[in-house]
């Protein structure tokens, strides 16, 4: 995809409305182009030689959730989509994932960065509460006793769904190594992830303030 192709989908995702069908379609086009495009930047390659990889793969993931979320924010008259995206990576969200991942043995605290996506639930809430809020959330997903999140497929992959990469991500597994497990492109699954998480946000919060550990 060429630069002009990135910059006519964002401003088109930018012409709609918010959840609306049209933008999350130029959105996912624009993310899944700029996945394969091989534009965007290694920050301070050759430095965390042994987890370079997992800081990497956590930094352009939360950087695709923050352009779905915010793509309302790149001006075309200030920089090239890849500019903007490469700025963004290089300098806010691979120095995040920094914090992240070294100096952590054997797994992420996966609950971090969970709940920050879900920061409406207890925003005040100290880190012993998150963790309990982390651990209500994912018990209850797990048991699914509705069956809502073994039900929430990706449309173009139906035999994936919600609970599966969740468990799968909570455990430490890497964006890559799921993709790679059930052969669906990583920016599908990020999106895939994170849309689950705002459709099913005010069941967690209920879930939250209702029950204590």
């Amino acid at each position: 995809m060429k630069e002009p192709e990135f910059k006519q989908l964002a401003l088109e995702a930018q012409k709609h409305p918010l959840n609306s069908t049209a933008r999350r379609v130029a959105l996912s086009k624009l993310i899944e182009g700029l996945y394969k495009s091989r534009k965007l930047c290694y920050p301070y390659k050759g430095r965390f030689s042994q987890v370079y990889q997992h800081i990497y793969e956590e930094a352009v993931q939360d950087l695709f959730l923050y352009i779905c979320k915010n793509i309302d924010k790149y001006d075309p008259e200030r920089a090239e989509f890849t500019t903007w995206a490469n700025m963004l990576l290089s300098k806010r969200f691979f120095k995040e994932a920094v914090s992240k991942v070294v100096g952590k043995t054997n797994e992420i605290k996966v609950e971090a960065s969970f709940l920050e996506n879900l920061e409406d639930l207890a925003p005040q809430n100290n880190e012993e509460d998150c963790t309990c809020d982390f651990l209500k959330i994912r018990g209850y997903i797990e048991k699914d006793p509705q069956g809502v999140f073994r039900q929430t497929c990706i449309k173009s992959y139906p035999r994936v769904n919600f609970q599966e990469i969740a468990i799968k991500k909570w455990s430490g597994l890497s964006w890559k190594d799921i993709s790679e497990e059930f052969n669906v492109p990583i920016p599908t699954l990020s999106n895939f992830y994170q849309r689950s998480l705002d459709k099913f946000r005010h069941e967690f919060k209920e879930l939250c303030d209702r029950y204590v550990l």
